[in-house]
């Protein structure tokens, strides 16, 4: 008499839902990534209604109303932005920071870290709000 085996099932694994679960992933990172960059700065823009849609900012620069200097989401002081954009700029000379200024900030608190950027030779973008 012959042993008979067990006959093994089938195993199909849908594998389509994986790339839509990758997808979400890649999008909520992205995100969360742009959200943290600027989540800690308690910033008013100054309005303009000559504010136009720009690029997706890359690198970003920001003054809160203390007149500390933020770059990528981190207190630097205004010397160590250039040091930081020179090598990016060396790399690609299209390099767009957007700056970001409190609206009660003074020329005299707002001018030093305008010229660190343009010392590194970066193009500027500076960001505001719409005014009606």
């Amino acid at each position: 008499m012959a042993i008979r085996r067990k006959k093994k099932p089938d195993l199909v694994l849908p594998l389509s839902s994986m790339g839509d679960i990758a997808f979400l992933l890649i999008i909520f990172f992205m995100l969360a990534s742009n959200f943290m960059k600027t989540g800690n700065v308690k910033l008013e823009k100054p309005g303009s209604p000559d504010v136009e849609q720009q690029e997706a900012a890359k690198i970003s620069v920001m003054l809160d109303e203390n007149g500390d200097c933020w770059y990528e989401g981190a207190i630097v002081p205004t010397r160590e932005v250039t040091d930081n954009l020179k090598p990016l700029v060396e790399k690609n000379h299209d390099t767009a920071v957007h700056v970001s200024i409190h609206k009660t900030l003074t020329r005299k608190e707002y001018m030093p870290v305008i010229e660190a950027i343009s010392e590194a030779g970066a193009k500027m973008i500076l960001t505001g709000e719409k005014e009606n």
